[in-house]
């Protein structure tokens, strides 16, 4: 038994230092122990401890299920003797029970296997105090890696809503843009990109709402960042084996996207102005009036401190950290789609500024061979000289007196 002892020891000494060359070399010396003595309950706790080191964690758990009559016939009856009836009365719990359901719920942990962990840590709150250090100690452990197991569950729970709301607003988004209402398709968009940073279908569809605005600098944005995602599902799968029908469907997205930028890219160049018009879902033979509402009904609906009313969730902790960080990414969308929609009220309900927006169409529709005929015309008969080069932006440089007169929407 002197050997025994040596072995049991030394192997503790190692455990102490927390380390893989540690673990390995306590292991092949618990191994030796166990060996000599294999009713040893202390060695396969420790036996234990190191596979779970060693990051062998369906080792540890098979080493933990033993049937009870093993762990029972293999202690001592100084350890039998310490046993304590549960607080709910439903059991009684001995010391081996005690280390055998801790770390079993540690390598459920580390698997990511959260629901099984925390059930088998539930059943070890149940015991009362245990005047043993040793299984005091166990206890405390048991009771904090609970308490974290919880978090983690609540913020999984707040994950998995925000994906199922973001895969709706999107579906919302291509139903909204088939009935031509891109502006609520706009808006159902950003609420699925904030929800689900990874959303690739809500990129996707939110950069094709923007070229179809002819906002291309902001579709050239949504491209940018869906890229970015793409690239990094495409390293991940890459590396990944029996992914390879997943992989290649990735690639082949991701050079789509590539060439969409390029395109997009290349109109931006062009300086076109917004479309006015289908922003604020009107056509172009509407009266003022009907400007109006329409602008009355998009203003309400966008305002910025209406979008994400719906996120009424915990405001504490990391739950509540979680929820704000989507609402002000939603905030910041809904009001740069709030000011588009002022820009294009602006144009559109001024019958001077609507006129030459109104030209200026004309004239980027007209064939290119009657174009510089076209543009003579046109400037003849308003008697200025109309300065299509200056900017697609040319409208927004009244944005700021329309927003001062009109900051109760």
């Amino acid at each position: 038994m002197q050997r025994v002892d040596e072995l049991t020891k030394h192997s503790a000494i190692l455990l102490e230092e927390k380390s893989s060359n540690a673990a390995s070399s306590a292991l092949d010396a618990i191994s030796e122990a166990l060996s000599i003595s294999s009713r040893s309950e202390k060695l396969l706790e420790m036996k234990a401890e190191a596979l779970y080191m060693l990051k062998k964690y369906e080792e540890a758990i098979q080493l933990c299920e033993q049937p009870l009559y093993v762990a029972q016939n293999s202690s001592s009856e100084a350890e039998i003797d310490k046993q304590i009836t549960s607080t709910d009365g439903c059991g009684c719990y001995s010391i081996a029970m005690l280390w055998r359901g801790h770390l079993m719920s540690k390598s459920y942990f580390y698997m990511g296997k959260l629901e099984k962990a925390l059930e088998l840590l539930q059943k070890l709150e149940h015991v009362g105090s245990w005047k043993d250090e040793h299984g005091s100690k166990i206890l405390e452990m048991s009771v904090s890696l609970a308490v974290t197991i919880r978090e983690l569950l609540r913020l999984k729970t707040a994950g998995n809503e925000a994906v199922c709301s973001a895969i709706c607003f999107c579906n919302r988004a291509a139903a909204h843009q088939a009935l031509g209402q891109i502006a609520d398709a706009i808006a159902d968009c950003s609420l699925a990109m904030a929800l689900n940073e990874n959303y690739t279908k809500a990129f996707s569809r939110r950069a094709s709402l923007h070229e179809m605005i002819r906002d291309y600098g902001q579709a050239s944005s949504d491209l940018q960042r869906l890229i970015s995602i793409l690239e990094k599902q495409c390293d991940k799968t890459s590396h990944q084996s029996g992914t390879k029908d997943k992989s290649t469907g990735n690639l082949k997205e991701l050079r789509q996207a590539q060439r969409r930028l390029s395109s997009v890219q290349e109109e931006a160049k062009r300086e076109i102005p917004l479309n006015l018009y289908l922003i604020l879902g009107v056509k172009p033979s509407d009266s003022t009036s009907d400007v109006k509402k329409a602008y009355r009904k998009a203003a309400l609906r966008h305002h910025p401190d209406k979008a994400g009313q719906f996120l009424a969730r915990s405001e504490t902790g990391d739950e509540g950290q979680l929820w704000k960080e989507i609402a002000e990414e939603i905030h910041k969308d809904a009001d740069r789609l709030f000011k588009m929609i002022g820009e294009a009220y602006a144009v559109l309900s001024d019958t001077e500024k609507r006129s030459e927006y109104d030209l200026e169409e004309e004239i980027r529709k007209t064939p290119i061979k009657s174009k510089s005929n076209a543009y003579e015309r046109a400037r003849d008969d308003y008697g200025y000289h109309y300065e299509r080069s200056s900017s697609r932006r040319y409208w927004r440089g009244n944005w700021n007196d329309y927003k001062n007169s009109h900051s109760r929407w």
